[in-house]
């Protein structure tokens, strides 16, 4: 998969009836390490910032997570990779 890299950036749900948790989605980046850079100064910058979501889109418009990240109760910064539509047998018919 080529294409750029695009954060999600995801606040704390307040009820189970909270849906919406997007807080911002920006442009895209070229690397991974930009895309991961950017998603650790937004957690600077936003308050309400609770988890960072990093993926990938192609040309034409697949899109492949990557990685996630949130800082932990000592704030530091915790990433995992995402297995999101990464395989065929994955995905639902």
């Amino acid at each position: 998969m080529s294409g750029k890299y695009f954060v999600e950036g995801h606040r704390q749900k307040t009820s189970v009836q909270d849906e919406d948790t997007l807080t911002f989605n920006c442009h895209g980046y070229e690397t991974i390490e930009e895309a991961t850079a950017k998603a650790k100064e937004f957690f600077e910058n936003e308050r309400d910032l609770s988890l960072a979501v990093i993926y990938r889109k192609d040309p034409d418009g697949t899109s492949q997570g990557v990685k996630f990240i949130y800082k932990d109760e000592d704030g530091t910064f915790e990433d995992f990779p995402l297995y999101w539509n990464s395989c065929d047998s994955c995905r639902e018919e």
